[in-house]
């Protein structure tokens, strides 16, 4: 058997296995837990812890299958949830229908009571769910303190390895171990128990065959397929079995427990381990064992030393912070999911230093080893913690709806939605900043505004530039009745403005009185009229123009007698006028018969027309005169029509 072994090791590819706590004190640890298969329902399970003791540290841990809701556990009637913030590994199986799984912890320290050594832990059901899915497991993880004790080294150990039913561990960087002491080898499996051998597994440490694990545990011996989980406690240099697990350095059917100290060195600081499916290659893609996590505890040389690491903490998506550790002398930080050989703490400004800054934009889980500088015992010590970041996306914003701004007016708006929106913000070109518990800003004039809102977890969403346009419902207007006439022309002004509130009037460009209601229009020319109408500032007015045409009265002067002789002195029947017209003018005698006329244009004063030669004799004639102005420069519409006047008389002619 012993070559067999060999020969699968040394054929079979090797891991690098993370540490997910690490630490020595003057301590005991205990560990317990609990299954129900693909069931649910609760049990019973007992811890040790040594009276006069405190809790120095305890951890919740589990696993999930698929991507079942939330739910939570009862742990002696006070409930505990994972979420996302509690996620440190995730990894695949064989079986389709089991992966994806992922590992979760959850600090308790605070919720320990140090004179409770028994403890229920309930459940719930998770039906309904494709077939696996859902939360299935619970183990109880106790570092309790008690300066009576001896000095205690220990070492959580997280699975983060795809299980294909061959799966090998390698663990380096412990603190010394003295085998003349007991090494506690413990494991914490799902899903590897019923009678069925299809779901037997074979457990190898440093190539030593410990045996083969599977079946029920006596706490969850009412459930199918709960698993191997190695109950027990360790202190004052001493390992103990609880449940069904025994202290020996074999493993078998449900006892998950392995003294090991005969197959480590002394002042060993790594091993191996393995855990084999009993018919692999040929297994069963349906035997889902779980392997989750394993614990070693033990005897060092090791001297307890304070450390101090970053609580776990969230931040926003775009943040950075710095995170701080102390207590060694040298410092490597790795992330179990996302490390790399060239980049072990991917998102941290540095992997080895004590204060690196935190980046990236996604949630990180680490842990940091920290060393002391004791050499005495020819190898480093050191503790490991870990550290998670998680990092809360960055809100963004939904639909935004603008109302815009009243010219002259703060009444624009800004809505928008926004996922768990709490404050909304907007910043005004000149660096002016309004906030609102809501998500609708008023008050808002109009301009640019750089626009962003807070969540219920003070997360910041991006800026985003927003512009609130501006209305002006003003519209000046007004009527001016007549447009046009002779002077003295009164003119009636009416406003018909909308939506103003001031008024500014002006006639040719002067200030008229407010209000503005008539005007006399007494010398000819064109009379422009202005309104300037607002609501609420003169920088929003509006404009309103209308032109006004007054002219002269037409003034005709026609003689009723001329003496044609030649002396120089009124010879010529002549009309006299004040503007230009048109001129239509018969002239006839006694008899009705026509002795003159005329067609055409006369100008402004006398113009001379009908010279009675001699064939005209001395007498009374009758005229008749029709005279047309030309018209103003305004279209018939607004008033522009021409003066006309038509004159019937008598003239004598005298000599």
């Amino acid at each position: 058997m012993k070559l067999i072994v060999a020969f699968i090791l040394i054929y079979s590819c090797t891991y690098s296995q993370v540490v997910f706590y690490q630490d020595v004190c003057n301590c005991g640890v205990t560990a317990a837990g609990f299954s129900t298969g693909l069931g649910f329902g609760s049990g019973n399970f007992n811890v040790h812890i040594e009276p006069g003791s405190t809790i120095k540290k305890a951890y919740m841990l589990s696993y999930r299958i698929g991507f079942p809701p939330t739910v939570s556990f009862l742990l002696n009637g006070t409930p505990f949830t994972y979420d996302t913030t509690n996620y440190f590994t995730q990894f695949n199986h064989k079986n389709q229908y089991a992966s994806p799984m992922r590992t979760y912890y959850k600090d308790i320290t605070q919720s320990i009571n140090p004179t409770i050594s028994n403890y229920t832990i309930t459940i719930p059901d998770q039906f309904g769910l494709p077939i696996n899915w859902g939360y299935w497991t619970f183990f109880l993880y106790i570092v309790y303190e008690n300066p009576t004790l001896s000095k205690t080294s220990f070492n959580i150990i997280v699975n983060n390895q795809s299980l294909y039913g061959n799966t090998h561990y390698s663990i380096s960087d412990l603190n010394p171990i003295l085998n003349s002491f007991p090494v506690g080898f413990s494991i914490y499996t799902d899903r590897m128990g019923g009678a069925s051998g299809s779901i037997l597994n074979q457990i190898y440490f440093n190539s030593n065959f410990l045996g083969i694990c599977g079946g029920n545990d006596n706490a969850n011996n009412l459930w199918i397929a709960s698993g191997v989980k190695g109950h027990f406690y360790y202190q004052n240099n001493q390992l103990f079995g609880l449940d069904d697990d025994t202290p020996d350095a074999i493993m078998g059917g449900t006892d998950g427990l392995a003294d090991v100290s005969s197959y480590i060195q002394n002042n060993a600081t790594s091993c191996n381990f393995q855990l084999t499916h009993i018919n692999y290659p040929n297994q069963p893609a349906n035997a889902t064992s779980a392997y989750l996590a394993y614990f070693l505890t033990y005897t060092s040389p090791c001297q307890p030393f304070d450390v101090s690491v970053p609580k776990d903490t969230t931040i926003c998506q775009g943040a950075t912070i710095q995170l701080n550790a102390s207590g060694g002398q040298s410092y490597e930080w790795i992330s179990p999911t996302n490390s790399t050989t060239s980049n072990p703490a991917p998102g941290l400004s540095c992997s080895n230093c004590p204060n690196p800054i935190f980046t990236a934009d996604s949630t990180m889980f680490y842990t940091v080893r920290i060393w002391n500088n004791d050499t005495s015992t020819g190898s480093a010590c050191s503790v490991v913690r870990p550290v998670r970041i998680n990092v809360l996306p960055q809100p963004q914003i939904g639909n935004v709806t603008l109302k815009p701004s009243e010219c002259g007016t703060t009444n624009g708006s800004i809505t928008i939605t926004g996922t768990n929106l709490k404050e909304l913000f907007a910043v005004s070109e000149n660096g002016d900043t309004t906030s609102v518990i809501g998500n609708i800003l008023t008050g808002l004039g109009a301009g640019n505004y750089t626009v962003f809102y807070t969540n219920a977890s003070s997360c910041q969403s991006a800026d985003t530039l927003i512009t609130i346009g501006t209305v002006n419902n003003t519209i000046a207007n007004f009527t001016a009745t007549p447009q046009s006439g002779s002077t003295p022309l009164e003119v009636a002004i009416t406003n018909t403005s909308q939506n103003a509130q001031q008024f500014q009037w002006f006639v040719n460009g002067e200030l008229q009185p407010n209000p503005f209601s008539s005007f006399v229009a007494d010398t000819s020319g064109s009379y422009q009229i202005t309104l300037v109408a607002w609501k609420n500032d003169l920088s929003c007015a509006d404009t309103a123009q209308l032109t006004v045409i007054a002219y002269d009265s037409l003034i005709v002067g026609i003689p009723n007698v001329f003496s044609p002789n030649n002396d120089g002195v009124n010879d010529v029947f002549s009309i006299t006028v004040n503007q230009p017209v048109k001129c239509e003018l018969v002239i006839v005698n006694r008899w009705g018969e026509k002795v003159y006329s005329y067609s055409g244009n006369l100008t402004v004063g006398m113009n001379d027309l009908w010279s009675a030669d001699a064939t005209i004799s001395d007498g009374v004639y009758f005229y008749s005169v029709k005279i047309e102005t030309s018209p103003p420069p305004l279209s018939p519409s607004k008033g522009g029509n021409p003066q006309q006047l038509s004159r019937e008389g008598f003239v004598t002619v005298l000599r």
